[in-house]
């Protein structure tokens, strides 16, 4: 007797799966970065909690170390 089409489906061994590699494209870093008032008054705040000193310096190294970034 013949089998049925979902009998003879169902006895198949199912196919090894296969790794998808999708490609992405870069994003360019065209959007300059805008600094801030919160951005080096935050840093300052840390620049003084780990090493004390003048506010006027700790602004002035947070800002540039802002702007290497």
């Amino acid at each position: 007797m013949p089998r049925k089409a979902t009998e003879a489906a169902a006895t198949k061994k199912p196919a090894a799966k296969r790794t998808v590699t999708r490609r992405t494209k870069k994003t360019e870093a065209t959007e300059p970065i805008v600094l801030t008032w919160e951005h080096v008054a935050e840093r300052a705040y840390y620049i003084h909690l780990d090493e004390g000193g003048d506010p006027v310096e700790n602004w002035l190294r947070a800002e540039q170390e802002l702007v290497a970034v």
